[in-house]
C-alpha cells in the first residue's frame, strides 16, 4: 500500500527535472524568483525502489528523489501546479506513477523525468496508487468508491472495479499479480480477480471499535510468498489472513492503545511491522508472537523494510520523511531527510542578514540570506505551531508566539530557546493556526516594549528590560459581547506598531481595524469598512498610512491619522493574510489565498506585478534595501523575488 494524504495537485504541463550536482536552492524557480529556501512541505507518501536505493517523497513543490546511502538528492521533478500526494516505482524502477487529490495520476520515466502520460482518472480524491508485478497494469484507488485499472506505459483505461460502499483506503497486488485486494473506509476487504474484474471474496475485516476509533481499514499488505494477506485499522488492531481458505491465522492489539495506520512484511515473510503514533511493533508472522517495540520519533504512516530486511523506513508529512531502524535492536541508526512544514510567518533582521520563518513543525528556522543554509532550527514545544515571528530591532533576539500558552525568545547568537518571563504570558490558550485565536507578537521601534495578542480580545504590552505587563488593552464590553456571538473567544488577529512607536493597530475578526495610543492605551480609531475579518495591518514607513487585508479578499488603505477610507484594492481571489509596505513607502505586497502575491503602487493603486509560484497561504516581508521580498507559504518554502531590476508592468 502508498499512504496517500489529499492534497491538491493539476495535470501536469511538462517535466523539468535537476541533478545533484546543482545548487537546489536555485533550481526550477517561478519567473522572477532569485532563490528557494527549503524543500517543500512533505504532502503525502514515499516510495522505496525495489533495489532498495532511490526514494521518492512527495512534496509541495513536486517529487525529490533521495538516495538512501548518502540521503542527498539525485533529482527533482518538478512542473506540477499543485501538491502531489501518492507516488510509486514500477517493480523494474523504470516508471514513477503519481497521484493527487484533484482525481489526476500520471506516469513518467523514473530516471529522466519525462512524462509519458497524465489524465483525469476519479471523480473524487485518489487516496492510493499501486503497480502490477509485471509493472504493466497501474491501479488506482478513490474515495468515489471504485479502482480503476489503466494500461502503465500509454494511460489507456482498462477497467473499473465498483463494490465497496465507502470510500476505498489502500490497495495491494498479490505477488503472483492475479489478485488485487483492497481495504475500505466501509470496513472491508475485497479481493478482485485481475482477469475478470469480479470481487472473488469479500469479508469484515475489522470489527472492534472503541471511543475514538473506528474499524476504517488504514493499511493492507500481501506477504512475499502472496498467501497471507495482512490489514491494519484505527481499532487498534492488525489481522493476518489466509489468502486460500480466507481464515484469520492472528489477531495483534497495538500494545499502546494507538491506531494503526501502515503495515508491512519483512522481505522474509517472517515478521509483519505495524504503525501507530511513536511506535513500531513487531509481531512473528507463524507464531503471532510480539516481538518488540521499536520507538519512533513521528507517527509512522508509511513503512518499507530494507530488501535485506534488517533496516526499517518509516515515515509521514510532518517534517520528517523517513526514519532506518535496526529492525533486531530498535536502535535508530540515523534521522534522514527533513523538509519544513507550513511557515505561518516571517520577519528579516534588521541588516537583511537572516531571515526568520516560523511554522507549524514547532520550530523556528534563522535562514543565511547568503547562502541559504539554516543557522539554527530550534524546537518550540511539542505539538503546538508558530504563529508569529519578530525580530528585535536590535536584531539580537526573534521573539515568536504559539499556540501554547506562552511566548518565546530565541538569542540569534547562541540559538538557544526559552520562555519569555513575561508577565501574564501564562495565560495564553492554544487555537488554531491562521485562526483569528492564534497569538501575535511584535517590537516597538526602540525595541523597549512587545506587544502581544491575547485570545480573550485582550492586548498585553510588556517591558522587554523587566518582564512586567505595561497595559493591557481590550476592547469594550458591548463590542466584546457581539464578537462572542459571532467568533467564540477569537478576537485579535494581528499587531504592528507605527513607526514612531505611538500607536499601536490591531485587526479584528469583527471586521474592524482598531487603534490606540501605546503611551496611554486611549482608543484612537475604530475602521469598519471590511466586510470580513482582517488578518493583516502595517503602517507606512513615514507613519501616515495604515494597510490592511481581509477574508473579504480586499487590501484597504486608511488615513492612520483620520481613519478616512483612502482606497480599496479588490484583486485579489482569496482571503488577504498579510500585508507589507516596502522600506521607501511606495509599494505595497500583499498575498491572497490562492498563493498569489500582489505588488501595488502605493500612490495610484496600480497594480504592479503578481507573483506566482507558492501552493499556499502566504505570508510576505520586505528585505531592509527594499531589494528582495521574502515570502514565506503553507507550501513550507520561502521564495525570495528579485525587485532590484525593474520587471514591473
Amino acid at each position: 500500500m502508498i499512504l496517500a494524504i489529499g492534497l491538491a495537485i493539476c495535470v501536469v504541463p511538462k517535466n523539468t527535472i535537476a541533478q545533484d550536482t546543482q545548487d537546489w536552492r536555485l533550481q526550477h524557480l517561478p519567473e522572477g524568483a532569485k532563490a528557494r529556501f527549503g524543500k517543500g512541505m512533505i504532502t503525502g507518501n514515499f516510495a522505496s525502489s525495489s533495489d532498495g536505493k532511490r526514494l521518492a517523497v512527495t512534496c509541495s513543490i513536486g517529487i525529490w528523489i533521495y538516495d538512501t546511502e548518502t540521503d542527498k538528492p539525485l533529482n527533482l521533478i518538478t512542473g506540477y501546479t499543485g501538491w502531489v500526494t501518492n507516488v510509486a516505482f514500477s517493480p523494474d524502477d523504470t516508471l514513477l506513477a503519481s497521484a493527487s487529490k484533484d482525481s489526476t495520476i500520471g506516469v513518467r520515466d523514473a530516471r529522466t523525468g519525462t512524462e509519458l502520460w497524465t489524465l483525469q482518472a476519479h471523480e473524487d480524491k485518489i487516496t492510493d496508487i499501486a503497480f502490477s508485478p509485471d509493472g504493466k497494469t497501474l491501479a488506482s484507488a478513490s474515495s468515489d468508491e471504485t479502482i480503476r485499472l489503466w494500461d502503465a506505459r500509454t494511460g489507456k483505461h482498462l477497467r473499473t472495479l465498483e463494490g465497496h460502499l465507502e470510500g476505498i483506503t489502500s490497495l495491494a497486488f498479490n505477488p503472483d499479480g492475479k489478485t488485487l485486494a483492497s481495504g475500505s473506509h466501509d470496513k472491508t476487504v475485497r479481493l478482485w480477480d485481475m482477469e475478470t474484474g469480479k470481487t472473488l471474496h469479500a469479508f469484515i475485516a475489522h470489527q472492534d471499535k472503541g471511543p475514538a476509533f473506528s474499524p476504517k481499514i488504514s493499511d493492507i499488505a500481501f506477504s512475499p510468498d502472496g498467501k497471507l494477506l495482512a490489514s491494519t485499522s484505527e481499532d487498534t488492531t492488525a489481522r493476518l489472513w489466509d489468502v486460500e481458505t480466507r481464515e484469520t491465522l492472528h489477531r495483534f492489539r497495538e500494545r499502546n492503545g494507538n491506531a494503526l495506520s501502515s503495515v508491512a512484511f519483512s522481505p522474509d515473510g517472517k515478521t509483519l511491522a505495524g504503525g501507530s503514533y511513536k511506535t513500531i511493533n513487531l509481531w512473528d508472522v507463524q507464531t503471532g508472537r510480539y516481538l518488540r517495540k521499536l520507538e519512533d520519533s513521528i507517527n509512522s504512516k508509511r513503512l518499507a523494510f530494507s530488501p535485506d530486511g534488517k533496516t526499517l523506513i518509516s515515515g509521514n508529512r510532518y517534517n520528517t520523511v523517513h526514519l532506518l531502524l535496526n529492525v533486531k535492536t530498535g536502535i535508530e541508526l540515523r534521522k534522514t531527510i527533513t523538509h519544513t512544514q507550513s511557515i505561518g510567518s516571517i520577519a528579516f533582521s534588521p541588516d537583511g542578514k537572516i531571515l526568520a520563518s516560523g511554522g507549524l513543525d514547532n520550530t523556528v528556522h534563522l535562514w543565511d540570506m547568503q547562502t541559504g543554509k539554516l543557522l539554527q532550527t530550534d524546537n518550540v514545544v511539542e505539538r503546538h505551531s508558530l504563529a508569529s515571528v519578530a525580530f528585535r530591532p536590535d536584531g539580537k533576539t526573534v521573539a515568536g508566539s504559539g499556540l501554547d500558552k506562552t511566548v518565546f525568545l530565541w538569542d540569534v547568537e547562541t540559538g538557544t530557546v526559552g520562555p519569555a518571563p513575561l508577565e501574564g504570558v501564562t495565560e495564553y490558550q492554544p487555537a488554531s493556526i491562521g485562526s483569528p485565536g492564534a497569538c501575535y507578537v511584535a517590537f516597538s521601534p526602540d525595541g523597549k516594549k512587545l506587544a502581544g495578542t491575547y485570545y480573550k480580545g485582550l492586548l498585553y504590552l510588556w517591558d522587554m528590560q523587566t518582564g512586567k505587563r505595561i497595559r493591557t488593552i481590550t476592547l469594550n464590553k458591548q463590542t466584546d459581547e457581539h464578537i462572542d456571538m459571532m467568533h467564540g473567544n477569537s478576537k485579535f488577529t494581528s499587531v504592528t506598531f507605527s513607526p514612531d512607536g505611538s500607536v499601536l493597530a490591531i485587526g479584528c475578526n469583527d471586521n474592524t481595524v482598531r487603534t490606540w495610543d501605546a503611551h496611554t492605551g486611549a482608543t484612537l480609531l475604530t475602521l469598519d469598512k471590511h466586510s470580513d475579518t482582517v488578518f493583516s495591518v502595517a503602517f507606512s514607513p513615514d507613519g501616515k498610512i495604515l494597510a490592511s487585508g481581509s477574508a473579504d479578499k480586499t487590501v484597504r488603505f486608511w488615513d492612520a491619522a483620520s481613519g478616512e477610507l483612502i482606497r480599496t484594492l479588490e484583486e485579489h481571489r482569496g482571503s488577504v493574510n498579510s500585508v507589507a509596505f516596502s522600506p521607501d513607502g511606495k509599494t505595497l505586497a500583499s498575498n491572497g489565498g490562492d498563493g498569489t502575491v500582489m505588488l501595488w503602487e502605493v500612490s495610484t493603486g496600480k497594480q504592479l506585478r503578481t507573483l506566482t509560484g507558492h501552493k499556499g497561504s502566504v505570508e510576505v516581508a520586505f528585505s531592509p534595501d527594499g531589494k528582495t521580498l521574502a515570502s514565506g507559504s503553507w507550501d513550507g518554502t520561502v521564495l525570495l523575488w528579485d525587485l532590484a531590476v525593474d520587471t514591473m508592468d
